[in-house]
């Protein structure tokens, strides 16, 4: 009897151990016949970083019965937009930006719209790393402007005379005040002297190099080789940018100096100004260093040293050629929609001759801006 009990019991437990085998066994066997898990791999816009950066500023005055003197009002609007579009993946790195800048301003003393500030800057910086911080990279930029720029002066006898006095037809006026507002504002128009104008001056250059990047804060760009163009669309412009002279033994060229010399007006420098190019093709060597320094995303400061010079020009003639640029600009958010900012350009460009009310002449000269203001911002990024 006992035995009987204990063959039942065995042959239960051996059936019991069957049983729990067949799952295990089943579960092995699928995972045996299954594919080979992947490692998962990093989306396409993880290696993207993309920033949005808006600004619009406003500023104006208002003075009455003001001891020290000053507009009676003025306003001013700006706008700003700063873009970026970086790559990073293994050794390769593509960076994108976009500065465009636009402001004008409205003043009781001058009654017309004036221009404030006018900017298109981009650059392309591609690198692919061959040693450590080290890369060999390629760099194109672009800049110019929008619109015509002008140097404001203030009418002379000869503009005011040309129109009639408020109220008395057929009598010359002898101050600005005597004009009425529209032949005032015509009065401003005709003394003002065109600076600028879309694509006139326009940079463009393509620099190939080495690109030493130490920290995340600073990078700095040698390019041997850099080669581009300075374009001025505008006759009347070419000159003052150092364009050169299509043909200087034609007679037509000799004809249009002279009526220049003589008479410097606006249209005579527009038409010695054709027979200038529209463009300068340069070959140089460029140097870049760039600095960025954001602090827990209120305070960013940015800076752009490039420093250029031309290897064709390097002869008794063209006397060597040489352009520097220093842009700074400070984003100090003061809340979510509200930043200060603050900016200064800097340039120097040997071919450019400018001419100031205290020296007529025309010689090279260390050109500056800044730019104070508070106003409203916007901030998109995708990390």
């Amino acid at each position: 009897m006992k035995k009987t009990i204990l063959f039942c019991f065995a042959a239960a437990l051996v059936s019991l151990a069957a049983f729990a085998q067949e799952p295990a066994a089943q579960d092995a066997l699928d995972i045996a016949n299954s594919e080979p898990a992947e490692p998962v791999k990093p989306k396409a816009s993880e290696f993207w970083y993309l920033d949005f950066n808006g600004n619009l500023n406003y500023g104006g005055t208002f003075l009455q019965n003001w001891a020290a003197g000053g507009d009676e009002f003025s306003h001013n609007l700006r706008a700003f937009i700063d873009a970026n579009a970086n790559y990073k993946k293994d050794a390769i790195f593509w960076n994108n930006r976009l500065q465009l800048d636009f402001g004008f301003l409205y003043a009781s003393s001058k009654p017309l719209l004036q221009k404030s500030d006018d900017r298109i800057y981009f650059e392309s910086k591609f690198g692919y790393n061959i040693a450590e911080n080290l890369f060999l990279s390629a760099n194109y930029d672009f800049k110019s402007q929008f619109a015509k720029g002008f140097e404001y002066k203030t009418p002379g006898a000869a503009i005011i005379g040309k129109y009639e006095q408020e109220g008395a037809p057929g009598t010359p006026a002898t101050e600005l005040d005597q004009l009425s507002k529209k032949d005032r504002v015509k009065a401003w128009e005709d003394a003002r002297v065109l600076k600028s104008n879309w694509l006139a001056p326009a940079y463009t250059n393509l620099a190939i190099g080495i690109d030493w990047t130490p920290t995340n804060w600073f990078s700095m760009s040698v390019s041997p080789l850099t080669g581009g163009f300075v374009i001025v669309t505008d006759a009347e412009l070419r000159k003052a940018y150092g364009m050169k002279v299509i043909n200087e033994e034609d007679p037509a060229y000799q004809t249009a100096l002279s009526t220049y010399e003589t008479d410097k007006s606006s249209a005579n420098l527009a038409a010695l100004g054709a027979f200038y190019n529209a463009s300068r093709f340069e070959l140089g060597a460029q140097v870049k260093m760039d600095f960025k320094v954001t602090i827990n995303d209120k305070f960013k400061y940015t800076s752009q040293i490039v420093a250029f010079t031309d290897y064709l020009m390097m002869n008794n003639k063209d006397k060597g050629y040489v352009r520097v640029a220093w842009d700074n600009r400070i984003d100090f958010n003061l809340t979510k929609y509200i930043s200060l900012n603050f900016i200064t350009n800097m340039l120097y460009d040997s071919k450019v001759l400018i001419k100031t009310e205290k020296d007529p002449v025309e010689r090279q000269r260390l050109q500056w801006k800044e730019m104070l203001s508070i106003g409203l911002t916007y901030k998109i990024a995708n990390k």
